[in-house]
């Protein structure tokens, strides 16, 4: 508990990143900060419990890394690397690593229709330090080309917005999570992307997965991925819900779209979405408004008869420390109870808590993975954010001018964090000072976290060494992390006989993994339901159960609704039995009846005979 807690103070008091005194909290922010810290230590310890481990244990363990590479599975690795909190995340790295070399061996790689599948483990990844573009055995998956720039079907026909909306709001997050270049001759620009999202606001300012009427979650994620670009002066020009054409500026859109967010906020802060008040639709608002370094205690336009959209996300917080999707049940939704602490509304207020104490922190939006800002730039955009402020409608032209080159003067990939920009763009348009035109020096190079070469140490090679002949996939996690090190590593004489050791006991624990997915999918395939199984599937469950048995103690954990195959094979051994002494009391009842018969025939017979002996001795007299 007091590693946990020596993790969260770094991160409150700033000694994780560089922090400076011209960003200093607000009054009142410190102990805001610190009520959201102590949130976002709750639901960590909740999921801690959730999975099996202690307080002081991993929230990545073994038993939440059978997820990695699922929507459950990689939203927590994003949340606690993007609150500077220490975890198992070498382990998350060793097996999505695998993972992703595993499914890009199938026909449909990561998924044939959902391009999120690549977003959210490229942002997973980078969230753990490692680098979506060097994955697999090889390094040569690049899960940033082929998730967005490069998505493309057998054709070359982009697939980019497959899924609707959500694949181009999520691959403009990723392209912008370390500004990473499009290659010349991609199938979509950035300006493809930002169209895409443009062209498909609704007439109330909203976005939605589908229909004419925002959604809330949808409207908060398209201001999460159009945020970078809040300050731009590019204006886009497409095809309007009338046909006729429209020319915005994504500041314009994020605008009617803070608009419609705020009219749908309902007087407890939160928000409905598809009709049903629930705590993700609060959190995806609150990481909208601080992408764009707007305060969610604050900001008068989201305080609704006193409540914030914080109280919005609060509300849905449990006893345990995790968080409610609803109050209400939602049939569609099983798994989100009203009374129990569920996965997605928890993982999501992490990750909310996360975006809240980083803008209070002074730190970048939550997706944008690049090093925090130095002292310099920091204090070079709170130089031009003060020079903003000072001027007025009355402000001399040259004056106005000078501090429009200061603000030049900054990175154009960081200037999207001068927050006040708005009002030094309509003091330019208003004394007639053109737009310079924006250039972005974007990520050419190796872009990611490049691990550097480590050593493979003597604790190491002990625990090679150490491992079992046998295995079973409870050392899974520890092969694939002394794995992805071996191949990382400095070389060192006997490297080879390691290696060859540790790929030998990769392959074995993968050929039982291999074996636990088959019997689980024949279960499911061949057995279930479990009510239509008759006695022409016996051979078929006693199969299962003898491979059951086959398996380490360890291993039979992960096979899913066992206790219903011994039933259905105590039930079929039950049928068989009484089939079988029903059948022998056949067989005994059927020679009982003959040799009943027969014994009736031989005494008829006998009876006949000592009939016409007496008849003959009748005959015989005189």
């Amino acid at each position: 508990m007091k590693r946990f807690l020596r993790q969260f103070g770094c991160l409150l008091f700033g000694l994780y990143f560089l922090l400076v005194g011209a960003l200093a909290l607000p009054a009142g922010a410190a102990s805001a900060s610190a009520d959201v810290a102590e949130v976002a230590n709750g639901i960590i310890l909740w999921k801690k419990a959730d999975v099996g481990s202690g307080a002081d244990g991993y929230l990545i363990n073994d038993t939440f890394l059978r997820q990695a590479g699922t929507t459950p599975g990689d939203w927590f690795p994003i949340g606690l690397g993007r609150l500077g909190v220490a975890d198992g995340q070498a382990g998350y790295l060793a097996v999505i690593n695998d993972r992703v070399q595993k499914r890009y061996q199938t026909p449909e790689k990561l998924s044939r229709a959902k391009s999120t599948e690549w977003h959210r483990i490229a942002l997973a990844v980078l969230a753990c330090g490692g680098n979506p573009r060097k994955m697999g055995e090889n390094g040569d998956i690049d899960l940033i080309a082929d998730g967005t720039y490069g998505r493309v079907d057998e054709n070359g026909n982009g697939i980019l917005g497959r899924q609707g909306i959500n694949g181009f709001i999520w691959g403009l997050i990723t392209l912008d999570s370390l500004y990473y270049e499009v290659l010349e001759g991609a199938c979509y620009t950035r300006d493809d992307i930002i169209l895409n999202i443009l062209n498909r606001q609704l007439t109330d300012g909203g976005w939605a997965l589908s229909g004419e009427t925002a959604d809330p979650d949808i409207t908060a994620m398209a201001i999460q991925a159009l945020a970078p670009y809040c300050n731009s002066e590019k204006e886009y020009t497409y095809p309007g819900a009338n046909g006729a054409p429209v020319t915005k500026k994504v500041r314009t859109a994020i605008d009617e779209a803070l608009k419609c967010l705020s009219d749908l906020q309902q007087q407890d802060g939160g928000f409905f979405s598809w009709g049903m008040p629930n705590c993700e639709s609060a959190v995806q608002v609150a990481v909208a408004l601080c992408s764009l370094g707007i305060d969610p205690f604050t900001d008068v336009r989201f305080l609704k008869n006193g409540h914030t959209v914080y109280d919005g996300i609060l509300k849905y917080r449990n006893g345990d420390g995790g968080f409610l999707h609803s109050f209400v049940y939602d049939p569609e939704n099983p798994t989100s109870l009203p009374d129990r602490s569920n996965t997605m509304a928890s993982e999501q207020a992490l990750y909310g808590m996360a975006a809240i104490l980083r803008l209070q922190n002074g730190m970048r939006r939550l997706y944008d993975f690049r090093p925090e800002q130095g002292d310099a730039l920091r204090q070079q955009i709170a130089g031009v954010q003060t020079k903003i402020d000072t001027l007025t409608w009355t402000s001399e032209t040259a004056e106005i001018a000078a501090v429009y080159e200061q603000y030049l003067a900054i990175d154009a990939a960081e200037r999207s964090y001068v927050r006040n920009y708005r009002h030094l763009s309509e003091l330019l348009a208003f004394a007639g000072i053109p737009y310079a035109e924006e250039k972005v020096e974007y990520n050419s190079g190796d872009a990611g976290v490049i691990r550097p070469m480590e050593e493979f140490t003597d604790t190491d090679r002990a625990a090679t060494d150490a491992l079992p002949g046998k295995l079973t996939t409870a050392y899974r996690v520890q092969v694939l992390k002394l794995w992805e090190k071996i191949r990382n590593c400095f070389d060192f004489e006997g490297k080879s006989l390691y290696e060859q050791k540790l790929k030998a006991a990769k392959e074995q624990i993968e050929a039982i993994q291999a074996e636990i997915d088959r019997i689980n999918a024949d279960i499911r395939e061949k057995l279930y339901p479990f009510d239509g199984v008759s006695l022409k599937d016996k051979k078929t469950v006693d199969e299962i159960v003898a491979r059951y048995r086959a398996l380490d103690e360890y291993d039979r954990a992960q096979i899913d609704r066992y206790e219903d195959v011994i039933k259905t094979k105590t039930k079929l051994d039950n049928l068989l039995r009484g089939l079988i002494i029903g059948a022998a009391c056949l067989v005994v009842a059927v020679v009982v009846a003959v040799f009943l018969v027969r014994n009736i025939h031989r005494r008829r017979h006998q009876r006949e005979r000592e009939l016409e002996e007496l008849a003959a001795e009748y005959r015989d007299e005189p």
